[in-house]
């Protein structure tokens, strides 16, 4: 169920001040990016997620099949190219 937490200005520049207790209590830090959206005449908010690791292997196995890229072989000049420079 929703529930108004607290009320804030849109400034002059269109900036909205997000309270320092909802900051805190999702863990949102200093230039951390937000999801903006929007649902007919409301705005939402939303905490930017890291993907995790399978996440964005899934979406690059996926963007690889699309482009017929062989992700093998960009591996191997990969690690070619990362051992080359530790020499």
């Amino acid at each position: 169920m929703e529930k108004i937490e607290d009320v804030t200005k849109v400034s002059s520049k269109g900036q909205v001040v997000i309270p320092k207790e909802i900051r805190e209590r999702l863990g949102i830090l200093p230039r951390e990016k937000i999801i903006v959206m929007t649902r007919g005449e409301e705005i939402i908010l939303k905490k930017a997620r890291r993907p995790g690791l399978e996440e964005l292997s899934e979406k690059i196995a996926s963007v690889a099949e699309k482009k017929k890229v062989n992700v093998d072989k960009l591996i191997e000049e990969a690690v070619r190219w990362a051992r080359s420079k530790q020499s």
